[in-house]
């Protein structure tokens, strides 16, 4: 018969062997004797995210390929570099069959838990995409309701699916950044959330009808990723990017590779910014009256008024001729649409006042058989 303290001994036994190795790292196999055996650090991208990795057959560049360029040489070894899709990336590091990932990869919480990564050497953040003319896209909120694209497995991703600013949002998913903007393009979808450099640079080169928003819906890091057993390698990592950051490299590689993209951009933005505001914002509207054919004395609209009737009512100058010309003003006409009137031809019709980038606005009112009125 056991003994209370004996099958406490057991219990205890058993608890101990059904929780050994629980919360232990996966060991796989080692970095550094890997690359020792092959003679070459291999690293892993997606060389799809201009300007950071890309290129087509095995060849590679770009401002990350620049960085592990040289971490490889700091380690001694060639670099080789494992092209392969976003999707399965994070599963060539977890089966050993690359050393590193270096591929515009955001520091997460939820990333950290099973990999490690470098120090930061890239500020990045998700912000939106939008066709030029969808003026009323401005910020999270202006979503709702929308078809967003996404990049698969992307913390743009996770952030849509996480949001609570935006119901009812459509998240349509996409291999690559780029694929999504060609559907936006092509006005399959309403808008994309993606990394903002790769949108920034993408749309300046490649889909001119395209524009980011200007601001970041997250704050995000980019870092270089290796498995968490591997910590020898990942302090020769952090090493080098420390050295690239003091000797300004990194900097230098910025301007080289995104030349003055970033700049141009920001300039075309205010451009833009300042058209919206124009657009917006109250017209001048002049109405010129022109006498076509007939015999109508023009003298007899000295004086007349035209009346505007909208959301608001605007009365013009009293108007005045000149032979078989005049004219007459309103101010501070807001965009939209009107009921124009005008008594002495008991005129009833409706004109719309642009939202156009300008601040004035002609019209000629022909008088002939009948009355057209013409926006120049």
């Amino acid at each position: 018969m056991q003994t209370p303290r004996f099958a406490h001994a057991l219990f205890l036994l058993a608890l101990a062997l059904l929780t050994a190795g629980c919360g232990e790292e996966k060991e796989g196999p080692d970095a550094m004797a890997q690359m020792k055996k092959n003679k070459m650090v291999r690293i892993a991208t997606d060389a799809v995210n201009l300007p950071f990795e890309f290129g087509s057959g095995t060849g590679v560049q770009g401002f990350d390929v620049d960085i592990g360029n040289e971490i490889a040489k700091d380690l001694g070894y060639d670099p080789k570099w494992v092209k392969i899709p976003f999707e399965k990336i994070f599963d060539i590091l977890r089966n050993g069959e690359a050393e590193l990932i270096i591929s515009a990869i955001s520091i997460t919480p939820e990333r950290k838990k099973e990999f490690a990564f470098s120090d930061p050497y890239f500020s990045s953040g998700n912000t939106i995409a939008r066709r030029r003319d969808k003026e009323e896209i401005q910020n999270l909120a202006s979503l709702a309701r929308k078809k967003v694209g996404v990049q698969s497995g992307s913390t743009g991703a996770a952030f849509m699916e996480s949001q609570k600013v935006a119901a009812n949002v459509g998240i349509q998913k996409y291999p690559t950044l780029d694929d999504a903007l060609g559907a936006l393009n092509r006005m399959e979808i309403d808008a994309v959330v993606g990394d903002e450099p790769i949108l920034t640079y993408s749309i300046y080169k490649s889909f001119p009808n395209l524009l980011t928003i200007g601001t970041r819906l997250t704050d995000e890091q980019y870092g270089i990723v290796v498995r968490k057993a591997d910590k020898e390698l990942l302090a020769k990592v952090n090493n080098t990017v420390a050295r690239l950051i003091k000797s300004g490299e990194v900097e230098a590689l910025r301007k080289k590779w995104f030349q003055n993209v970033i700049e141009e951009v920001g300039k075309q933005r205010e451009q833009l910014q300042r058209e919206e505001a124009l657009r917006k914002a109250p017209k001048d509207v002049v109405f010129n009256f022109i006498k076509t054919s007939g015999t109508f004395n023009m003298d007899r609209l000295d004086g007349f008024q035209l009346v505007l009737a909208g959301a608001q009512s605007y009365q013009s100058t009293p108007i005045l001729t000149s032979g078989n010309r005049g004219s007459c003003k309103l101010s501070g006409v807001l965009p939209g649409q009107y009921n124009l009137s005008m008594s002495i031809f008991r005129l009833n019709t409706t004109v719309t006042i642009p939202a156009v980038p300008a601040r004035l606005i002609t019209f000629d009112m022909n008088i002939g058989a009948g009355i057209t009125i013409v926006q120049k």
